[in-house]
């Protein structure tokens, strides 16, 4: 039997974990607050091409000012599920782990949901902190006409 906990590191000015209330975490030497938070995990449409997720808090100040600093700033967002034994709630193993930027928010009087896309858009030139070059990926066409042979 194994049990599942969530870390959430935004752009390393908030790191929380929903798993252990008994105070802050360290996993892998980084300090994680508790947060009573919901990760919703990825959707894919059927082009791959629009990834989504959400992160739900309970509406206070501390989870406003966060979501609001993260959407401001673009944050990269990385989720790292892991497996914990049930009875210590020590880590076993890495699940899985997610980046995405956090697009927008929104809340009612009882929680607030962060909205999450993939960090890359495929066909947007300005692509958050990377960008397509001839450096990075060889020759790009200069035209939108593109011919296959």
């Amino acid at each position: 039997m194994v049990a599942i906990g969530t870390y959430v590191d935004m752009s390393s000015t908030h790191r929380f974990q929903n798993f252990h209330a008994d105070g802050p975490r360290t996993w892998e030497g980084i300090r994680y607050l508790f947060a009573g938070f919901g990760y919703s995990g990825s959707t894919v449409d059927l082009q791959a091409g629009n990834v989504e997720a959400q992160l739900v808090f309970a509406m206070n100040e501390m989870s406003l000012s966060a979501a609001q600093q993260a959407v401001d700033t673009n944050a990269i967002i990385e989720i790292r599920t892991v497996w914990l034994d049930p009875s210590s709630f020590k880590e076993l193993s890495n699940y899985t782990t997610d980046r995405f930027m956090a697009t927008g928010y929104s809340h009612d009087h009882s929680r607030l949901a962060i909205r999450l896309s993939s960090p890359l858009d495929a066909i947007s030139g300005d692509v958050p902190r990377r960008r397509l070059t001839t450096k990075l990926v060889g020759a790009l066409p200069s035209s939108g006409d593109i011919t296959l042979l």
